[in-house]
């Protein structure tokens, strides 16, 4: 079985989608696609740093968004999972864009930060966890692109 638990961008945190969020990403003109280490349960299930980076990197050149690893700019995955011995497997999984930022204050003070995101929860059936997994990239990965063509047209 799986559930969809909660699905939405968190605004009480650094970045969201709002559109304050969504205009950092106006003149980006390619991005760096990084996943983040990834839980030996996850990768027992199939859900793979490869097949996170492919399945976006697909999305985006059908969005026609340049995928460039040689890129500072990036959008990052992070799942974060939970399961007890028995039972569904719960995932947090976000998906943010990080760019490089100057502070106004002291323009020698230059950080990447991210500047857009968007989270979904996800609940699933272990043999059901890559399937769930993809999904959630996918609707993040479009989250992303309407995001950024809303600003980028």
């Amino acid at each position: 079985m799986l559930l969809t638990v909660f699905s939405a961008a968190f605004l009480a945190r650094a970045a969201g989608n709002a559109p304050i969020d969504r205009a950092t990403l106006r003149g980006l003109t390619a991005v760096n696609i990084i996943v983040d280490k990834l839980d030996d349960q996850l990768q027992a299930a199939g859900v793979t740093s490869g097949s996170i980076r492919s399945r976006i990197e697909d999305k985006l050149r059908a969005a026609n968004i340049t995928v460039d690893s040689s890129k500072s700019e990036f959008v990052a995955v992070r799942i974060t999972g939970v399961r007890a011995n028995r039972g569904p497997f719960a995932a947090a999984v976000t998906l943010g864009a990080y760019q490089s930022v100057q502070l106004m204050r002291d323009a020698k003070v230059r950080t990447a930060t991210q500047t857009w995101e968007v989270e979904s929860v996800v609940l699933a059936e272990p043999k059901q966890l890559y399937r769930a997994a993809m999904e959630t990239i996918d609707e993040l990965s479009e989250a992303f692109i309407t995001a950024y063509r809303s600003v980028n047209k």
